[in-house]
């Protein structure tokens, strides 16, 4: 078996250009719908505005969200939108925001939008009728607006943004993303995880937040471990 590294170490002075960036859609706050926009984009108030990504998955690599927060990277105020957790079916994926992510983010000073799901539909793709499979999920969008709106006032940078809002809101957010799921598996009967588990993980966090750090490396070293196994 392959040895896993780890490394320690503090990054700073972080600069770099963009020789590939995008031409972004403008969308006025307004009419903004994160679930039927393009997945980046430049979002206008009536003062400014500011570069938008999201995200299907809090799991980086589940969906390379990299390329699409690295289209907005010419703009001077950038934000990313991404899902605290993303539940599939209980036999299936279940995938949650982790600290990395975080660091990653306040190191490209990208402001984090926190989002859950509010409402799902059971699969009807061809092999998956039979499997209880939720598709089409789709954000809270109200909730992501009001975020929007706060970081178009807020003036410090996206360390101190992001910081407050996962000591403030992450708890709060996380639980409100598991009532919908409660609600969604009521309305298509496509069985989920348990929330029994979940909230034992919410009420570690809620008890410490530096508990929340010490799960997500956990996880990420015991994911580091099987990829280490597979063979590509």
């Amino acid at each position: 078996m392959a040895g896993v590294l780890h490394f320690t170490g503090f990054i700073k002075g972080v600069t770099y250009k963009t020789y590939l960036g995008a031409n972004l859609n403008r969308i006025s706050l307004d009419v903004f719908d994160v679930n039927k926009e393009r997945s980046y984009g430049l979002i206008k108030s009536p003062t400014t505005e500011i570069a938008y990504s999201k995200w299907v998955s809090p799991k980086r690599t589940r969906s390379y969200p990299f390329a699409r927060i690295y289209n907005t990277y010419n703009s001077s105020k950038v934000i990313t939108i991404i899902p605290v957790i993303k539940d599939e079916r209980k036999d299936g994926d279940i995938d949650k925001i982790q600290y990395s992510t975080i660091s990653w983010m306040n190191l490209l000073n990208i402001y984090i939008v926190l989002a859950y799901y509010e409402t799902a539909k059971k699969s009807t793709k061809k092999g998956q009728v039979n499997k209880d499979k939720l598709s089409n999920q789709k954000f809270a969008n109200d909730f992501v607006k009001f975020q929007i709106n706060e970081i178009l006032a807020y003036r410090q940078s996206a360390l101190h943004w992001n910081k407050n809002l996962f000591e403030e809101r992450f708890t709060q957010t996380f639980e409100k993303a598991l009532d919908y799921y409660d609600f969604i598996f009521h309305k298509t009967g496509v069985i989920i995880h348990s929330r029994e588990g979940l909230d034992k993980y919410l009420h570690k966090i809620r008890e410490e937040f530096k508990e929340f750090k010490n799960i997500s490396l956990k996880g990420s070293q015991s994911a580091s471990k099987r990829e280490a196994l597979t063979s590509h």
